[in-house]
């Protein structure tokens, strides 16, 4: 059964969609939302790589519009458009989860009271959910594809998932 409502940044749809989990997602959230502004950023980044994921070829994704007046709102920070507009609009519209991996984002996330997950999160759901068998090769995979993910991390979610840190 979905979780609640998704507004996604850039990164989850960037590292899942590398990963070749994006449809994963619409099986752990509904509805899933994708701000204008993240939708630049990605096509930005197909400038660079083609196999960037574009939110308005998949069904599953809402495009929606977040104003300038919508992330005033916002506490003042230093966060790119992408991360401000994904908070802002699920500030406006409540009850909704936002999808972020910059560690600043979360930071900013958490004081305004929005529930958090990332990357790692969601993978983790997804085994739970028994979408995937296993959690260290995504991890592995996302990691040698530019993903950060601090070793502490790493541990914690193998751990969560069950798996045993292969040496």
């Amino acid at each position: 059964m979905p979780d609640l409502p998704l507004v996604s940044d850039t990164s989850p749809l960037l590292y899942l969609g590398r990963l070749g989990q994006l449809e994963a997602l619409p099986q752990l959230f509904a509805p899933i939302y994708v701000p204008e502004q993240v939708v630049l950023e990605l096509n930005a980044g197909r400038l660079l790589r083609s196999d960037t994921p574009d939110p308005r070829g998949l069904s599953w994704a809402q495009v929606v519009t977040v104003t300038l007046e919508m992330m005033a709102a916002l506490p003042l920070n230093s966060l790119g458009p992408g991360e401000r507009a994904t908070m802002a609009y699920a500030l406006r519209n409540g009850q909704m989860q936002v999808a972020l991996d910059d560690r600043h984002a979360r930071r900013v996330a958490q004081r305004v009271g929005l529930p958090i997950v990332g990357v790692v999160g969601i993978l983790l759901k997804a085994k739970q959910a028994r979408l995937l068998p296993a959690v260290q090769p995504q991890l592995d995979a996302a990691r040698s594809q530019g993903f950060y993910l601090h070793s502490l991390t790493y541990q914690r979610a193998l751990m969560l998932a069950g798996e045993a840190l292969a040496v």
